[in-house]
């Protein structure tokens, strides 16, 4: 026997008297008898449901009706930002691992391209003098002071601006100027 569902209104077959479940929206209900009275409506039961929210019919031939209004999206906001020179990401250098720049070390740097640019005999010799006290002063502090690189530097460019214009005035002599 044809039966149709008082809930969606899809067609299902059954006998008379018998329970049925709708194949569109699951919904169970009583088969009428004969008599074509239906027998004391059993207790309906619960809507399948996930998390707590009905699931929704998808049928194109039936639409349901919405039962609840939709509700609007939650909009979760961060806290407001607070500028922090010490967080990391925050622009600005990274934390130095040891002290202050040795002093020394600076000047050897300095009197090294000095050395190499413009007077030869002052600056190279003002920046390997400078740069080995720095190297010395650095081991000694034991991590306490920087500038090993910049002591370094300037050891290198001094020597190399010292051979550059000994190169210079021994090709400059020979040549007869």
């Amino acid at each position: 026997m044809k039966v149709f569902c008082p809930n969606c209104g899809t067609e299902n077959e059954g006998t008379p008297a018998s329970r049925v479940t709708c194949r569109a929206c699951t919904a169970s209900f009583e088969v009428p008898n004969e008599s074509g009275q239906a027998p004391a409506p059993a207790p309906q039961p619960q809507q399948p449901s996930f998390g707590g929210q009905p699931v929704q019919n998808f049928d194109r031939a039936t639409p349901q009706p919405m039962q609840h209004a939709p509700q609007p999206p939650v909009v979760v906001q961060p806290p407001p930002q607070v500028w922090n020179p010490n967080a990391p990401g925050a622009y600005s250098a990274p934390p130095s691992a040891g002290g202050q720049n040795n002093t020394l070390a600076i000047i050897s740097l300095v009197s090294g391209l000095v050395g190499c640019l413009c007077m030869p005999a002052i600056g190279s010799l003002a920046g390997i003098i400078t740069g080995f006290v720095a190297l010395s002063q650095i081991n000694a502090s034991n991590g306490g002071q920087k500038g090993r690189e910049m002591a370094i530097g300037g050891i290198v460019i001094s020597f190399l601006g010292c051979f550059g214009w000994l190169g210079y005035f021994v090709i400059a002599a020979a040549s007869g100027r």
